[in-house]
């Protein structure tokens, strides 16, 4: 339904106007369509369902401003050369058997810096794909589905804000009849956090919906709706992660996730520099609290922010994505809280790219990496550095370091490489690493490959490493060169 005449690099569209850069919700849309126009191999504008406006036949502000609503798009970013994903054809959507990473920003329409990052989350994957090595195994073997607006009616609210001033504070979606009375809600208008019309999407999940003491005030901020998964947004929010994922945990309080669950799932908020996992809604932990935390921690160190339970940092919340996701389905699920207070919702739009995007970015990497196995990959060490070299006789030699500081603090007992195929199709070959001079919770490894029945060209090294305690860790790639007779390649590096 996007057709796109020409299709020009991303970083070149005409510049977005919007409150010093910011884009609006047709201008995400236009975007979206244009880069999954451009890269159709790799990437696939999906509508999942419609937003409470656009199911009404539009909406009015108490103010007279109306809007026609919008579909709900979300972005799926896979090689589909390569079989194993899921399948989508004409508003039919099949589970594949690739690993999922879902990406979910803008839940609160105010949070104006969460889309642009996740749009830059996009970028990245796409323009990367075939330049990074580690980018470009990502996308060929995993899902990355991304919703750069999950409350699009929300984020429209705010653009009526003047084009001069500060947009609109508004949190919720814009369902005017939020408790289901038949009766307009909240008639003060423009929005202010103590008289606001909608539903708190953050808070309209089925699972740990409302509490008997939780507020029913339509107008509050963190209003939960007249029911679980009341609002539009969040129930097909819902059905699309519930049929990309399957459900790996049981039905009751205490059970624990399958340990080989595959996929991950995290939200972008802003603000307060926090990592927050489930639960939100108790204070007590939840059954996979180990491993929960072992990510939410490494997420935390990549990017600088706290790692903690929202009752422990923040404050208790019912009926949140991520103790949805992880309660219902068991899926490792957080929230990335991104930037100060002072920075607040929507600070000037250079924040994003001088600080914002580059905190967050190898986290976002390294979510996407663990993302076949969470809870088994981050136990295990990282690969710190990847290099390929070539001797004067033209054999390439690779040379790595494992590193186990920030998962386990266990010395790294082994690491292995595998040519061309990545370990977990059944093409692999792997090969054991020779340890170097240091060997610790940091460990060098080395080994002359054997390139003989490699033609000339470009090729993929994986390689990975496992501590003492058989904890196996997340693989990284690098691309190297078998030259011509005669010809010299550079060292290349990951």
């Amino acid at each position: 339904w996007l057709v796109v005449e020409e299709q020009p690099d991303w970083w070149d569209f005409a510049p977005h106007v919007y409150f010093g850069g910011y884009r609006t919700v047709d201008e995400l849309y236009l975007d979206m369509g244009q880069l999954t126009s451009q890269w159709p191999v790799l990437a696939e504008l999906v509508p999942y369902g419609q937003s409470y406006c656009k199911i009404q036949n539009g909406c009015a502000t108490p103010g007279g401003e109306q809007t026609s609503g919008h579909e709900l798009l979300a972005v799926r970013v896979t090689n589909e050369e390569i079989p194993g994903g899921s399948i989508v054809s004409e508003g039919f959507l099949e589970r594949g058997q690739k690993p999922v990473l879902f990406m979910l920003a803008n839940i609160h329409g105010r949070e104006l810096t969460t889309p642009e990052i996740a749009m830059r989350w996009l970028a990245l994957l796409l323009e990367e794909y075939g330049t990074d090595p580690d980018i470009t195994w990502l996308v060929d073997w995993h899902e990355m589905w991304i919703i750069p607006t999950a409350n699009p009616d929300g984020h429209c609210v705010t653009e009526l804000g003047p084009s001069n001033g500060y947009p609109l504070m508004h949190r919720k979606n814009f369902d005017r009849d939020a408790d289901g009375d038949g009766l307009d809600d909240c008639e003060v208008w423009p929005s202010l956090s103590y008289s606001q019309l909608g539903v708190d999407l953050n808070r309209n999940h089925s699972f740990a919906w409302r509490p008997p003491s939780s507020t029913t005030s339509a107008c509050e901020l963190t209003y939960s709706g007249p029911g679980p998964a009341s609002e539009p947004e969040v129930a097909a929010r819902q059905g699309l992660i519930e049929t990309l994922c399957a459900d790996r945990r049981g039905p009751g309080p205490g059970d624990v996730a399958d340990e080989d669950t595959a996929g991950l799932l995290f939200t972008l908020h802003n603000y307060g520099e926090m990592i927050l996992r489930p639960w939100a809604h108790t204070g007590d932990p939840p059954p996979d609290e180990p491993s929960l935390k072992a990510i939410g921690d490494k997420l935390g160190s990549l990017t600088g922010y706290r790692s903690c339970r929202s009752p422990e940092c923040l404050y208790f919340s019912h009926g949140t994505t991520d103790d949805w996701a992880y309660g219902d389905l068991g899926l490792p699920s957080f929230t990335f809280e991104i930037g100060t207070s002072a920075q607040g919702f929507s600070p000037p739009y250079q924040v994003i790219d001088e600080e914002q995007w580059p905190e967050n970015r190898a986290a976002f990497l390294y979510a996407a990496r663990i993302a076949r196995s969470p809870y088994q990959l981050v136990h295990g060490p990282v690969v710190t550095d990847l290099a390929v070299v070539t001797d004067p006789d033209g054999i390439p030699t690779v040379k790595v370091v494992i590193d186990d500081q920030d998962h386990g603090q266990q010395p790294v007992a082994s690491a292995e490489y595998s040519l061309g195929n990545p370990f977990w199709i059944p093409q692999a070959q792997p090969e054991p690493l020779i340890p170097g001079a240091l060997i610790g919770i940091q460990s060098e490894f080395t080994s002359k490959l054997d390139t003989a029945a490699l033609l000339p060209g470009r090729h993929t090294i994986f390689v990975r490493g496992t501590d003492i305690e058989g904890h196996t860790g997340p693989s990284s790639a690098a691309f190297f060169y078998i030259p011509d007779p005669g010809q010299n390649m550079p060292e290349t590096r990951f």
